[in-house]
């Protein structure tokens, strides 16, 4: 640990800005209030690692990671590195260190992780071979680190994630002999400072050549991780923490016992079938067990399997029902979204009955402002873009009919994209480009400079009293719009699945097959829907439940982030659908799950 030393307000105030301006951390620097960096923990090919102490956690280690600019500009490498963060964010593991968010700060990405305390492997193997004069870690003494390991990796692979990149670098064993697994999803990161990434991997083009003797073959050959590539990586990081070699056939494996010599050459097999169900399989048979069963095909085999069984379809579906037909089904299924490189698995049968979201089956009918200034009672549309609003008797304001638009923030911001999400297999890509489709890729300093020059367009134009004022809603606003004067425990009620919203449904299921969704749950919209479409609650407000996440500010007409509310397309775990649900990233946020709505409210704090 460093020394730190105390700073005033303003220093810490500047050294913040430049800190975050640049991608430079420096000890004693307090990133967003909250995160105090402690010590550097090295660089990997994913940027430069800290420990950090969480200042909201009673100081509890955290590691932070700054995305290098040829990962932070690339949406697609962002989308996949979301993704895979989204599936084990909320995980809990004694074996497990997860990265549990994605923060957006200026120009510049972090990444949010727990931390791994010890040292990695192969610091850990060498000083029991220095112990032992030179004899480097037996089985026996490894199996311990081999169970924990393993139970890490099913873990996650029950949860459709991998890890992708398991090295010596990013398996921890602390002094008690537990075992934490580390950058799950994460290329080429190592979670490890610069003197343990020295020692694990020499470095450079040598720490690529170690790191690709882990991979297994069809890793190699361009195919993605799975939960066979990783139990090849764990079974390669096994025998080279014995030997100091990644495969069997470059050690001295004479002396093993045959089970031992049998569990490296299936755990290693070339054919991903060919290996054991799963990691702890392997694990027991290095014990000595006898362990059966055999493994589904490889995903990848099952992806071209299945692609190529969709193209056959897709051909037999042309010559019945002829082009004119199948364009008219593709538009009724994406909700005007725009799919590109159609490859979508097949979906399975739902096993339980489909719940339909409420959605309207008539156009909706636009609100006409029935006075030539805002008038309480009365609905309202803004002059500058036509904006709806609803008077909400409960709140005594107006808030917005819908989420705001990316033709509406296109009149503010022509060179804003909302851009398009790529499949997390990078197969397929949906726009979220389309004019009445929620702008996304927003974050908090952007929604709120929106409002303010809603603001000033409107009173130039003489369409907005003094003492009134466009606004995000606070904290507490959004909550209460979101339950639309309910206590339940969801926004429509107190049980599941929803009834309506655009949640992760089996329209999205339908495109992107590997992303979980709300098991016999259609919303009709694979990502984001038409704002007219999203779902209207009991007070008229559309998307307040699901469609994207909202921010808000932290009290009426702050200038302060207050968090993200309402649920977007992509969620289906319980605890996002809720009405008091936050969505965990920071005010900073630019993901394809981050828009907004505006009130029009009097006054009540400085509108800064």
């Amino acid at each position: 640990m460093v020394h730190i030393e105390a700073m005033s307000e303003s220093d810490i105030h500047d050294r913040r800005a430049n800190a975050v301006a640049g991608g430079i951390v420096a000890p004693g620097v307090c990133l967003w209030g909250r995160y105090e960096v402690v010590d550097p923990l090295g660089e990997g090919v994913l940027g430069r690692l800290w420990v950090c102490r969480d200042l909201q956690d009673d100081g509890a280690p955290v590691v932070l990671r700054w995305l290098p600019p040829d990962v932070r500009r690339s949406r697609a490498l962002l989308a996949v590195l979301h993704e895979n963060i989204r599936k084990l964010a909320d995980s809990t593991h004694p074996n497990v260190a997860p990265v549990r968010q994605m923060v957006y700060a200026g120009n510049e990405v972090f990444l949010l992780g727990d931390y791994a305390p010890g040292v990695p492997l192969s610091e850990w193997a060498e000083g029991l071979e220095a112990e032992r004069g030179g004899r480097r870690p037996s089985l026996g003494e490894l199996l311990p680190v081999l169970e924990q390991a393993a139970d890490a990796l099913d873990y996650v692979h029950a949860r459709d994630a991998a890890h992708g990149n398991l090295t010596p670098a990013n398996v921890f064993v602390d002094g008690d002999g537990a075992v934490r697994v580390t950058d799950f999803g994460l290329a080429f990161g190592r979670h490890t400072s610069v003197r343990r990434a020295e020692d694990a991997s020499g470095g450079g083009a040598e720490a690529e050549a170690l790191a690709t003797a882990f991979r297994a073959p069809e890793q190699r050959a361009g195919s993605g991780a799975d939960s066979a590539a990783d139990q090849y990586s764990l079974a390669a990081l096994a025998c080279w923490t014995m030997t100091g070699h990644a495969t069997p056939a470059d050690a001295d494996w004479a002396a093993w016992p045959p089970n031992a010599r049998a569990a490296f050459r299936r755990a290693l097999h070339p054919k991903p079938g060919k290996r054991f169900v799963s990691c702890f399989d392997f694990v027991r048979a290095l014990r000595g067990e006898r362990v059966g069963g055999r493994r589904k095909g490889s995903a990848e085999a099952r992806r071209k399997a299945q692609r190529f069984a969709g193209i056959a379809a897709g051909v037999v579906a042309l010559v019945a029902l002829g082009a004119g037909a199948v364009l008219g089904i593709a538009r009724a299924l994406n909700g005007r979204s725009i799919v590109e490189a159609v490859t979508a698995e097949r979906p399975e049968a739902a096993e339980t009955p489909v719940t339909y979201a409420a959605r309207n089956t008539q156009p909706v009918k636009p609100l006409v402002a029935e006075t030539p200034l805002p008038t309480e009672g009365k609905p309202w549309v803004a002059s500058t873009v036509p904006m709806q609003f609803v008077w909400v008797f409960e709140m005594q304001m107006w808030i917005g009919r819908f989420e705001v638009t990316n033709e509406e923030y296109l009149e503010m911001n022509p060179n804003h994209e909302s851009g398009r999400f790529v499949s997390p297999k990078g197969s397929m890509a949906v726009s979220l480009e389309g004019k009445n489709h929620p702008v996304v890729g927003v974050n908090f300093a952007e929604a709120y400079r929106y409002a303010r020059w809603l603001t000033e367009r409107e009173r130039e134009a003489g369409k907005l009293p003094e003492g009134w004022a466009y606004r995000l809603p606070s904290a507490a606003e959004a909550e209460a719009y979101i339950r639309a004067g309910t206590d339940a425990e969801y926004p429509w009620g107190d049980e599941l699945p929803p009834v309506r919203g655009n949640y992760a449904d089996d329209t999205l299921a339908a495109v992107f097959s590997d992303m979980p969704v709300i098991e016999g749950y259609r919303d009709g919209a694979i990502c984001t829907a038409e704002v007219q479409e999203s779902g209207e609650n009991a007070w008229g407000l559309f998307g307040a439940n699901g469609n994207v996440w909202e921010t808000a500010s932290r009290g009426p007409g702050d200038s302060h982030f207050g968090g993200w509310f309402g649920g977007a397309w992509d969620d289906w775990q319980p605890s996002r659908l809720r009405a008091d649900a936050r969505y965990g990233f920071r005010g900073d946020a630019h993901g394809m799950v981050n828009g907004f709505r505006l009130v029009l409210a009097p006054v009540a704090a400085p509108h800064e």
